[in-house]
């Protein structure tokens, strides 16, 4: 039977783990690359296999879609970061990636980089946004997929420290053939999609203007989130909880 110590609680609790940030939907932390890889189903060291240094920690969105013959993966990107330009493809050189697996495990689109701060796929320009450079909205295009189900990822990845944050906002996913839920992310949310690490929902006018109109995006980042005020209250509250399940533990003691 619940105690009404134990439903007060859990009511806590609830609220915690539920909270918003920068007008959009705040997703756990980032992770360690390994986990990401492991996550992914991307082999050990995959990401560092990159050649841009060792890949320490960042986040990722995944999705199943199912193609007809011939259909077409799309969407846009745009790579954001942090990190000082004057030492870009040498020794800090973070990027965000796509791969395309077959739900059979079978590799379609091994990971491929859409950007770097190196600026090897797109130059870099200034951004107004809290992240000082972009190559503002690129489209990436898969090659013609045969029938079947698919297993998209995209992320960004921290390089050598977890200092510099980076970031991918990520647009429009489409297939030239049949269609993709919430490909826009008009809905607000996550759903169709599988969150590893820092993710958020941003307006459109976050960085350069995404193609195609909408009013929604989705923001990936490599350093966790700096809590706004309302999420330092939601920590409060954690910590109160925690305080809370020990006075009942000590109260049913006493008893």
């Amino acid at each position: 039977m619940m105690t009404g110590c134990r439903r007060r609680l859990i009511g806590l609790a609830i609220a915690v783990a539920v909270s918003t940030v920068g007008g959009g939907v705040a997703e756990a932390v980032v992770l360690t690359a390994t986990d990401l890889e492991q996550f992914l189903g991307l082999p050990d060291q995959e990401l560092t296999n990159f050649n841009n240094g060792p890949a320490v920690q960042g986040s990722a969105l995944q999705r199943e879609f199912t193609a007809a013959a011939g259909s077409v993966l799309s969407f846009n990107f745009n790579f954001l970061t942090n990190e000082p330009m004057e030492f870009p493809g040498t020794t800090i050189n973070d990027f965000a990636f796509v791969t395309i697996t077959s739900t059979t495990g079978t590799s379609i689109l091994a990971p491929f980089q859409l950007a770097d701060v190196a600026g090897s796929n797109f130059p870099l320009v200034s951004s107004s946004t809290r992240f000082a450079s972009e190559t503002g909205f690129r489209t990436f295009t898969s090659s013609a997929l045969a029938a079947g189900t698919y297993r998209l990822a995209v992320g960004v990845v921290n390089v050598t420290d977890e200092l510099g944050e980076s970031g991918l906002l990520i647009d429009n996913l489409a297939l030239s053939t049949g269609s993709l839920t919430n490909g826009g992310f008009e809905s607000g949310n996550f759903s169709g999609f599988t969150v590893f690490g820092e993710a958020r929902i941003v307006g459109a006018n976050f960085g350069s203007i995404a193609p195609g109109g909408g009013t929604s995006q989705a923001l990936l980042t490599t350093v966790n989130a700096v809590p706004e005020p309302s999420s330092l209250a939601l920590a409060g509250m954690g910590v109160a909880g925690l305080a809370g399940f020990g006075w009942c533990r000590r109260k049913r003691s006493a008893a």
